[in-house]
């Protein structure tokens, strides 16, 4: 009986899963073309965790043939005008459709597409590595990278009693696109930084800079958490 115990426990390691980066299954959308899952990831993860992250949400998912599973970093809202933005994407085809496009084997042996939407961890360390020199006697609120417009939001607040505020909003060269010193009104209780002629505004809260339209001042636009 002592050589069977050897074996068993061979058998129960092959059988199980790799562990996995955090995550949370926001959402699942039935389409034309299969199933979308929108899953909820906690930090800029490399390629190698989210394939692992993928192949054991495929495990669990095996009857579905097409499945498309979008990789959200935290900030984003279902509840945002401007939609959610998509950090990373990983889709699993019919079997017998394998196209040019399926380059990557899951965890299992599974040929699946990906491709990364937005920034790269390593991409995004250089941008929130960026410190323009003109406001370097300024106090640092924040920075916001914007996967959707390909910029990073770097928001100061002046340490003098006027207690202005700046943003900068830089590209990938740290060029800076535009700058910005917002009208600060307080409206119901909220701060709101008024960023635009006709009324743009955004708020920043509890680390996230929520950005809303003056076509639709009650209903955000979008929403980025700090230092992502």
């Amino acid at each position: 009986m002592k050589k069977l115990i050897p074996f068993l426990l061979l058998i129960l390691a092959g059988c199980s899963d790799k562990p996995t980066s955090p995550y949370v299954i926001l959402k699942a959308t039935k389409t034309n073309a299969g199933t979308q899952f929108d899953v909820q990831v906690y930090g800029r993860l490399n390629k190698q965790q989210l394939v692992a992250i993928a192949s054991k949400i495929k495990k669990d998912s095996s009857k579905y043939d097409n499945l498309q599973i979008n990789y959200l970093l935290p900030g984003n809202s279902y509840k945002n005008a401007g939609g959610i933005v998509v950090y990373a994407t990983a889709a699993y085809h019919d079997a017998r459709k394998v196209t040019a496009n399926d380059t990557v084997k899951d965890l299992h042996d599974n040929w699946l597409s990906f491709e990364f939407n937005g920034f790269t961890a390593q991409q995004a360390k250089h941008l929130l590595s960026i410190d323009p020199k003109d406001m370097a006697d300024k106090t640092l609120v924040g920075k916001f990278i914007d996967d959707d417009t390909k910029t990073v939001s770097v928001v100061y607040k002046d340490s003098t009693k006027e207690g202005h505020v700046y943003i900068l909003e830089l590209d990938t060269a740290g060029k800076i696109v535009s700058a910005t010193q917002p009208l600060e009104v307080t409206h119901n209780g909220v701060q709101k930084l008024i960023i635009s002629p006709k009324g743009d505004y955004c708020t920043i809260k509890n680390g996230v800079l929520t950005m809303y339209s003056s076509d639709d001042p009650e209903r955000p636009y979008r929403s980025i958490k700090a230092g992502m």
